[in-house]
């Protein structure tokens, strides 16, 4: 039976209009992204637990007794209660659903409490004559990964590297560019069309001239652990160098490999280790560094200034087109291969905590028969003798042997007395530093455990009837850890070195983890500093049991590099995402100003303060932005920041946010430099002192900032770089330059940024001539 009115007087009455400006973007953000056809809320109220909606869709619903959409819009009000949970909650049953009247295409809807996790749904038409309830509609919560990787039909924690095709518009001629490093005259060659001007050097301190825009260091990776070492200590003393270099302050960095990484095969493993060092380095020092992978031909080459240009960090160059890294999720595979663990295995680390771990788990789940553990300490290692014990009375041939796997002598020597079918490298030592005061000595000990251990086993095995070969790489090598850099490196010298043996039809995986927690490893070590840097990173901690079935999927599938891990993905800014998580984190739909512009606006905003204001309104931003890094509520401005807690990472992560706040470039070291929040904030002040203005010339900041926040290749796309250089007076003409303005010849030798101010200055000038 129909029930009577009960939605008749509209909007209800005593109920709060409730704004549902961005409420589909929040759902999405919470994992349930609809399309146009499906976002049917039109107004909302709330009335104390009830929520009221008015929902529709387009004519044409005659045919159905309620129409999907209109029924799933009708629920989008339950998340609009008061007291809602901010989370993703799906219908799970359904009990008592009546439909009283057909083809309605606008309903207005009740939602009202029915117990624990449950809701009463009453729809009316636009008269209030009922149209369905629901007794009760039971709810359960969903993680909203999980509904993405549905969506895509792909796992929720094991991710595969995908190199994505980008069109890269041609840029304008470059400026200046020099070239260092082995091929660099090749190099220059084939830019000498491309650029306004490039030369060659053996190294920066013999270039003439003034600083350049770009800068390219070359970067071989040699054959054999001992040259790969020396290649990585090499760059990483020539970024330092040339980051702490003030007269490039202004310069991009371009650090090119050749076959070290991207689509196709990988040649070169060995250069691959430049990748995970660069890319900390770049999480440290956003928008300096640019990391690109060449092929021998001149179409890349030539391509190297636009795809520079195009603002991606990380590039790969085939053929004359472009391609960039992004993480996708690995689709379920209906029937893994073997594993191929039954026989005796060779695990590295084997004495450590996730070789423990591991060794445990080829004997329960994958029938083990024999087990080789190598570690530095053998049998002298705290525990090896319980865990010989435990995994002997599993029914398995245990060896724990001291052999620093690093050592091919040693190494060799292990293979011969105990033959083995399978290999898992687990070993790997830490030393977190950032990139401008990581040590040679700190460096060469975080690569040889991975480099040289790694290398060695390939090259020993290679011969061998080998049925699985699983190196332990981290998720710091492909996401660019800050504070990492060594550690990315030697972890994404082993991603290269599975994909190169994969090549050679050789077994391989290399298995990028997240971090483990509750199994003595890195997670386990984290303060919570640490563990907020790591998740804001988007990687959360991973539980051993989780870890060891993503083991088992992983092993036996046909990719040669996996990333199992937690990561969230909620929806954040682009400058805030690692590069190879772009195709899966949304970016959120902006309500407020790009850095660039907000930085505009604090500088306008200082501008009308007086002076003691302007100091305490940076001292504000200084408060707010170590809050943000440190995680803590009140402290003394003149207490120094490394009481506070800041270590030289967190200083690097408070200097990129002060940078973005500000449009400032900070040092590095800037908490040592100016040790309390109060000198600090003097230091700002100083460098952000409003500059006398005159006129039009007010509105000059506002327009440089946005032009430089926007590519010159959308401003030739929207049809506007052609009428900013007209108006400026900067298009080619038939007669000659007047003296002392821009001729052809200057022109074209300057880049995209010199040509937008000088169009600027040309037009600013204009209106005070007026």
């Amino acid at each position: 039976e129909r029930p009577g009115p009960g939605l008749t007087a509209w909007p209800p009455p005593g109920a709060e209009p409730v704004a549902l400006d961005g409420v589909y973007d929040r759902l999405a953000e919470l994992g349930a992204e609809y399309g146009p056809r499906f976002q049917g809320l039109r107004a909302a109220w709330r009335r104390g637990d009830e929520a009221y909606a008015e929902v529709a869709v387009p004519a044409g619903t005659a045919a159905f007794g309620i129409h999907p959409a209109l029924l799933d819009a009708a629920l989008h009000a339950v998340g609009l209660r008061a007291t809602a949970a901010e989370r993703m909650a799906l219908p799970f049953a359904w009990s008592g659903v009546e439909l009283y009247t057909r083809g309605a295409t606008a309903l207005r809807v009740r939602i009202s409490p029915a117990g624990p996790d449950a809701v009463r749904v009453e729809a009316a038409d636009e008269h209030g004559r009922a149209v369905a309830q629901v007794a009760s509609l039971s709810l359960r919560e969903v993680d909203p990964q999980r509904i993405a990787a549905a969506a895509a039909g792909g796992h929720d924690d094991l991710f595969a590297l995908d190199w994505t095709p980008v069109p890269v518009p041609a840029a304008p001629q470059a400026g200046r560019w020099i070239v260092l490093g082995p091929g660099r005259e090749e190099l220059a060659g084939a830019l000498a069309g491309e650029v306004a001007e490039v030369t060659v050097a053996a190294d920066l301190g013999k270039a003439a001239g003034p600083a350049p825009d770009t800068l390219v260091v070359l970067h071989p990776g040699g054959a054999g652990a001992d040259a790969i070492r020396a290649g990585v200590l090499s760059l990483l003393d020539q970024v330092q160098d040339l980051l702490a270099d003030r007269r490039l302050a202004d310069s991009t960095l371009v650090v090119a490999t050749r076959g070290a990484t991207g689509p196709g095969e990988v040649t070169d493993p060995g250069a691959a280790a430049a990748w995970g060092l660069i890319r900390s380095a770049q999480s440290e020092h956003p928008g300096r560094l640019v990391l690109a992978d060449l092929d021998d031909t001149d179409a890349s080459r030539r391509l190297l200034p636009s795809a520079v240009a195009s603002g991606e960090p990380q590039l790969a160059l085939r053929n004359g087109a472009v391609s960039v890294p992004r993480l996708v999720r690995a689709p379920r595979s209906a029937d893994p291969g073997p594993a191929g663990f039954s026989g005796g295995v060779l695990v590295t680390g084997g004495t450590g905590a996730l070789g423990r771990l591991v060794a445990r788990h080829l004997v329960t789940a994958h029938g083990a028969e024999r087990l080789v553990l190598l570690s530095r300490s053998g049998p002298e290692a705290p525990g090896a003798a319980q865990l010989t014990a435990e995994l002997t009375a599993l029914g398995a041939r245990v060896s724990v042997v001291a052999c620093d796997a690093a050592d091919r002598g040693a190494l060799a020597r292990v293979l011969d007395e105990y033959p083995v079918s399978a290999v898992v490298h687990t070993a790997g030592v830490l030393a977190d530093a950032v990139l401008t005061s990581l040590t040679p000595e700190r460096l060469d000990a975080v690569l040889r455990p991975k480099v040289d251990a790694a290398w060695h086993l390939h090259e020993l095995t290679r011969d061998r009837p080998l049925t699985a070969f699983v190196l332990f790489s981290s998720a710091a090598g492909l996401l660019g850890s800050p504070g990492q850099s060594g550690y990315a490196a030697g972890n994404t010298f082993l991603d290269a070195l599975a994909a190169h043996r994969r090549s050679l039809g050789l077994p391989a995986v290399s298995l990028a983890w997240g971090a483990w927690a509750g199994s003595g490893g890195m997670a386990d070590r984290l303060d919570d500093t640490d563990a907020r840097r790591m998740a804001s990173g988007g990687v959360l901690a991973l539980d051993a049991q989780a870890g060891l079935a993503l083991f088992d999927t992983a092993v036996g599938r046909g990719e040669p590099v996996l990333l199992p891990a937690r990561l969230d993905l909620a929806p954040r800014e682009a400058a805030r995402v690692a590069p190879l998580l772009r195709s899966l984190v949304r970016a959120p739909r902006r309500t407020g100003p790009g850095a660039a512009a907000a930085a505009s606006a604090l500088r306008r905003e200082l501008a009308g303060l007086a002076p003691e204001e302007r100091g305490e309104r940076l001292l504000e931003l200084v408060r707010d932005e170590a809050r943000a890094v440190l995680g803590i509520e009140e402290f003394d401005d003149d207490l120094p920041f490394k009481d506070l807690g800041f270590d030289s990472l967190t200083a690097v992560e408070f200097r990129n946010r002060l940078n973005e706040a500000t449009g400032l470039r900070l040092t590095a070291t800037l908490v040592f430099d100016h040790p309390t929040p109060t000198a600090l904030a003097g230091h700002l002040a100083d460098g952000l002192a409003p500059r006398p203005v005159d006129g039009p010339r007010e509105e000059e900041d506002t327009v440089r900032a946005a032009l430089a926040a926007l590519p010159v290749a959308r401003l030739r796309e929207a049809g506007l770089l052609d009428s900013l250089l007209e108006l400026a007076g900067l298009r080619p003409a038939p007669e000659p330059a007047a003296a002392g303005g821009p001729g052809r010849a200057s022109i074209d030798a300057m880049d995209a940024e010199g040509l937008i101010n000088m169009a600027l200055d040309d037009l600013v000038g204009d209106d005070d001539a007026l």
